[in-house]
């Protein structure tokens, strides 16, 4: 479908601070990666801002992966589903119980719509299911999709945001800002308005991350790196604002969200609009997808590593003939028909040509996803490029929120942030007496950080050069100034020991208690400014007000719930001698990959307990969270 599209050079308006609402403060709320776990902590995090009043105060919303999970449902949720329906209501934990009765909130169940019901329906034996049939009945060529169908599927189909399309991975319909924003800033030949979801009416201005990779040789060596481009997507538009060291990947701009994933039919993007060519709608299954990549390899590796083990391939193939349909096994027959081989049985013939995939075909290669990608410039070519889950490079979400809202003028208008880093590696303090904390952030200092013993050091040249053996991308991503003050401490320190002692219950000034470790949310708040980063076309100078909150244990709330049998169920889970799918397992910091399936009492429970967090008045990050909200509002 040739059609026109909007472009916006870097150089001229800026489409995510033109079209976001400028009556609200300059304040943004950021939710990390981390699969299930990140979208459950999101919930509980936008339940908790939704009762004090600030969730649709902020102006912005950045999201990484599992963040952008919760926030794409968020966003674009159907008006015939309310508020109250995504989010349930905030319940203290003395009424958290296993069961139902008088003042009691049972964890166990979830609505119809409630967030929860994205990480319910995930749980790996029906990813396993779900990825083994894909893969059955679609060629080589179509498994980069494999991520996008499961997304799809299990993610946004629940919440009516999938509308699929020609094929099982894709949908009809694009996404935008509002209909009345199609209506007045679309050129007249684009797609029909009726083929758009629409930024829900009042919700603040999402920015999804994902990034372009490039592969560079390292020298004098018979192999590569990867280079990341941070890549925003917006209801507006779609694009990279900067540029890799080597120049193979420029960005310069971005095109209208719709154009996305389009052919350019012309041989520069300087001048709006332009004309695209379209063969599939560029849809929130993409970005959602995109933004969390990392799970396409995940699967890949789950579906080999279930058929290295006999046992549980019989079980998976077993359950895989039982509930085929009839068109799947008329399709089967066909191809066991083609391939001379209708002596099998049906599982034996699946095992057969599963087999043959594995070990043929399933490769990392065919497995990332791929979409066409030209730059906006003067000079601009179509290419076929790989995408990686946003939180590869950052995910923290920061990154992509610095990048959409910069102006590249002086004296830029100062941003205050909120920074929901959902980790899944735990606070605590090394046997050598480091602290561990702010690991995900550590790169946007130019940290280098050792989560196994709390050591950090800026990164080194030969990490930074993408030609070394010693490269690290995200040694890429430093957009803050983390010079020391005239005590020789610097910024990311202050974090670090902010974090811990907030953990520990110390108020400023106080001594943290390593014995109190773990008893309080873990937040600091601190003043920054930023630095010129060229990866991301960020300026120099601009003033951030941070407010960094950590995931972690909270002993005050987890020590109040009101069923001594979920409580024993949570500590139980915390023990290290569980096996990795068990109960609870690691609460809170589930594990990306064994815990991507959550049951409604652990996502329930998890989202409970950051909702506590940030609203209860026995929480002490409250108020402080209710001042920084309020002074920016």
């Amino acid at each position: 479908m040739a059609i026109l599209a909007n472009i916006y050079p870097d150089n001229e308006i800026n489409p995510a601070i033109h079209n976001s609402d400028n009556t609200k403060a300059n304040l943004g709320f950021c939710f990390s990666g981390g699969g299930s776990r990140a979208l459950t902590c999101a919930w509980g995090q936008m339940l908790g801002l939704k009762t004090l009043n600030l969730l649709n105060k902020a102006r912005y919303i950045s999201s990484v992966s599992g963040g952008t999970w919760a926030s794409s449902i968020y966003h674009f949720l159907p008006d015939n589903i309310r508020d109250d329906d995504l989010f349930g209501a905030y319940h203290p934990p003395e009424e958290l119980f296993l069961e139902n009765g008088d003042n009691r909130f049972n964890v166990n169940n979830l609505d119809q719509y409630s967030l929860g019901q994205a990480p319910a329906g995930m749980g790996i034996d029906k990813l396993l299911e779900a990825a083994v049939i894909f893969l059955l009945f679609h060629s080589s060529s179509d498994y980069k999709w494999l991520w996008a169908f499961i997304v799809g599927k299990f993610i946004l189909e629940p919440f009516g945001l999938r509308a699929e399309g020609k094929e099982k991975w894709s949908s009809s319909k694009y996404f935008s800002l509002s209909e009345n924003y199609a209506e007045n800033n679309f050129p007249s030949n684009a797609p029909d308005i009726n083929d758009f979801f629409f930024l829900r009416s009042g919700r603040p201005f999402p920015i999804m991350n994902n990034n372009i990779m490039e592969k560079t040789e390292i020298k004098e060596k018979d192999s590569s790196n990867i280079v990341q481009l941070p890549n925003q997507v917006t209801p507006v538009s779609s694009g990279a604002r900067g540029r890799t060291p080597d120049s193979a990947i420029i960005g310069g701009g971005s095109v209208e969200s719709y154009g996305s994933n389009s052919t350019l039919d012309q041989s520069s993007a300087n001048e709006s609009p332009v004309n695209i060519s379209i063969s599939q709608a560029y849809s929130l299954i993409d970005i959602v997808s995109t933004s969390s990549a990392f799970f396409a390899a995940a699967i890949a590796d789950l579906v080999k590593t279930n058929f290295q083990d006999s046992e549980k391939k019989e079980k998976l193939i077993n359950k895989i003939s039982e509930n085929l349909n009839t068109e799947h096994k008329k399709n089967l027959i066909t191809m066991a028909e083609k391939e001379l081989l209708l002596n099998l049985s049906l599982p034996e013939f699946i095992e057969t040509k599963l087999e043959k995939i594995i070990v043929n075909k399933l490769s990392l290669d065919n497995i990332i996803p791929t979409y066409n990608y030209w730059p906006v410039g003067k000079q601009s070519s179509n290419q076929e490029m790989g995408y990686t889950d946003g939180g590869t490079l950052d995910n923290t979400g920061v990154l992509g929120m610095l990048a959409q809202t910069d102006t590249e003028e002086n004296n830029m208008e100062p941003i205050s942030l909120v920074v929901f880093d959902n980790s899944s590696t735990p606070l605590k303090k090394a046997e050598n007496g480091n602290i561990i904390a702010a690991d995900q952030i550590a790169p946007l200092f130019g940290i280098d950080f050792n989560t196994e013993d709390g050591t950090y050091k800026p990164f080194t040249e030969s990490q930074k050069d993408p030609g070394s053996s010693e490269f690290k991308a995200v040694s890429l991503i430093t957009v803050f100034d983390n010079s020391p003050d005239s005590d020789n401490k610097t910024p990311f320190t202050s974090l670090v020991n902010g974090l811990y002692a907030a953990c520990c219950g110390a108020g400023p000034g106080e001594k943290p208690d390593d014995e109190k470790v773990n008893t309080d949310p873990a937040f600091h708040q601190m003043e920054l400014k930023t630095v010129q980063n060229s990866l991301a076309n960020i300026s120099a100078g601009r003033k951030v007000n941070l407010f960094y909150v950590q995931n972690s244990k909270i002993l005050n709330w987890q020590n109040r719930i009101g069923d001594p049998s979920l409580k024993d169920e949570i500590a139980k889970g915390q023990k290290r001698s569980i096996g990795p799918f068990a109960d609870f397992k690691n609460f809170p910091y589930y594990s990306t990959s064994f815990k991507i399936g959550l049951e409604a009492k652990e996502s329930n429970t998890l989202s409970q307990m950051w909702a506590w967090a940030v609203c209860d008045d026995a929480s002490p990050m409250k108020a402080a969270l209710k001042k920084f909200g309020g002074h920016n509002t």
